[in-house]
Order: C-alpha cells, then structure tokens, then sequence
C-alpha cells in the first residue's frame, strides 16, 4: 500500500514500477524497486514492529525482504516524510542509506534531534572513516553495502533486542505545536518565538494551545471560555479578552496590529501563522 497524502489516501500496488528518469538503487540488489511516495505500509502479516526504509528510490528490493520475515515495512523517500514516521510512532527502527538526503548521517542526526535514541542503522561503502563516524555519532549499526538480505534481517532484529522500549507516542494535547514561527512544547510548558523563550502563566499558555491546536479556525468566544474555565467560566468574555491581550504583548509584533492572533467580530478569535 502506499500513502499518497497527509489525509492517509490508500492505493493499492499491484506491482512495483519505475518512474519516468528513476533508475535501480545503489544497494548492490539486481531488482529494482518503485520509487515510493511514502510513507508506505505493507499489507504482511505483522509481527509487532516496524522498520522504516529511509531511501530516495525505496532502497530496491529491501523493503520486500524485509516484509518477507515478517516485518511491516514504512517507506520514505524524503527526510519530512522520514520524520514524520519515526516521530508518530510508525515505525520501531530504521535503515538508512548513506546518501539520504545527501547525507544519511546528517539526516540521522536531525532524526535524533527529533527523536532520541531511535535506533538505526545506516548503509555505506565499506569505508573505514566513514564506518567509524557513523558508529561514533551513534548509529546502531553499520551495514556495508552490496546488502544481503539475511545479513539485514538479523542485524535489524539484533539492534531490536538492544533497543530499549519505548514509550508510545504522545497524544494530539502532548505534541509539540510550531505555527509560522511560534512554538509551543504542552510536555514542557515552553513557548518560543523564533529564538527566544516566552514566559507565560498556566492560564495564557492554556490560551495559546488552544488557538494553535485549531490553527486557521475561528473560535467562537464562548467556546473558549468554556474549555478554559469550565464550569467556573464568568458570565462574559472580559477575561478572556484580558488573556488575548496579555499574549498579543508578548508574541505581536504589534500589539495593536496582530497577525497571528486576529479578532473576528462577533464571532471569535483565531491563530495563524505570521505573513
């Protein structure tokens, strides 16, 4: 299966091809693989974990080796797809080609900026340097390439044996939110615009979360009010526009002309990122 946009739209694969210009990936493998949009899902029997296959064309034939032992295969071609996978708990470990993106292991480090310590294991030319750096900024393994593919699976599920467990992903009320360039961490309690740290109280962070989880949306006043105060709300919105104020001083700008905190009369307010 493959998914095609961020709404999860499923199509169907009948059998692999190439796209117009995409030729065989460097894995030392003689079948070629499709050039997959990712990320991709298998339709295998599970066995309860995930590897992600961070490749430009797929990495040939791999996905399929790995899918014939047992494993659901995520494809990604791309490094926001690639993040996005490990980041939303879709897969458990990967294996990454060292021209990911350029650069696998650049691409690496961004992946454990993002997530850390998630396990991986990238692929190369037999190269000492290389090998070496690899292991040194901590890839769990280095695979030299042609790949062979029982070599692969057992390398993958040793790394899975020394992998501690982890923890499930969080909930829509516990991931970071970023809008244009505000970003709020609920886990943390931090709110940054650009590169500098916003102070807020429990009550005006609460706000904040609020309009950035429902970014572009108008929110009617008493809505607001409701989930904000709940059965203690006051009688009118003056609070409420207490707290717009508070948080348009400290994340406008100006203030007086907000562009991501914006009113709609009569009916709300709304957030959106900064034009």
């Amino acid at each position: 299966m493959a998914v095609n946009s961020a709404a999860d739209t499923v199509e169907i694969v009948t059998k692999p091809l190439l796209g117009p210009g995409s030729a065989p990936g460097a894995t030392g493998r003689d079948a070629p693989g499709p050039p997959w949009a990712g990320p991709a899902r298998t339709a295998r029997p599970k066995v309860g974990t995930a590897v992600l296959v961070a490749h430009p064309l797929g990495m040939g034939a791999v996905p399929a080796d790995l899918e014939g032992s047992g494993f659901e295969v995520v494809v990604a071609t791309d490094a926001r797809t690639a993040l996005a996978a490990a980041g939303g708990g879709q897969a458990d470990v990967a294996v990454v080609d060292g021209g990911f993106e350029d650069d696998g292991l650049s691409f690496c480090e961004r992946l454990w900026a993002a997530v850390p310590g998630f396990p991986v294991l990238l692929t190369g030319p037999n190269d000492e340097d290389q090998i070496t750096s690899a292991l040194a900024a901590g890839a769990d393994d280095y695979i030299v390439l042609p790949l062979r593919p029982a070599e692969l699976v057992a390398r993958v599920r040793a790394v899975l044996r020394r992998a501690p467990p982890r923890p499930p992903p969080l909930g829509p009320g516990q991931r970071v939110l970023q809008v244009g360039d505000v970003r709020l961490d609920p886990a943390r309690h931090e709110v940054w615009l650009r590169s500098e740290r916003v102070h807020l109280p429990l009550r005006e962070f609460e706000l904040l979360q609020l309009l950035m989880e429902n970014s572009g949306i108008v929110l009617p006043r008493s809505s607001l009010v409701g989930k904000l105060w709940g059965p203690y709300a006051p009688l009118d919105s003056t609070s409420l526009e207490v707290h717009i104020r508070r948080l348009r001083s400290k994340l406008e700008d100006d203030p007086g002309d907000p562009k991501r905190i914006t009113t709609v009369r009569g009916v709300g307010y709304r957030y959106q990122g900064k034009r």
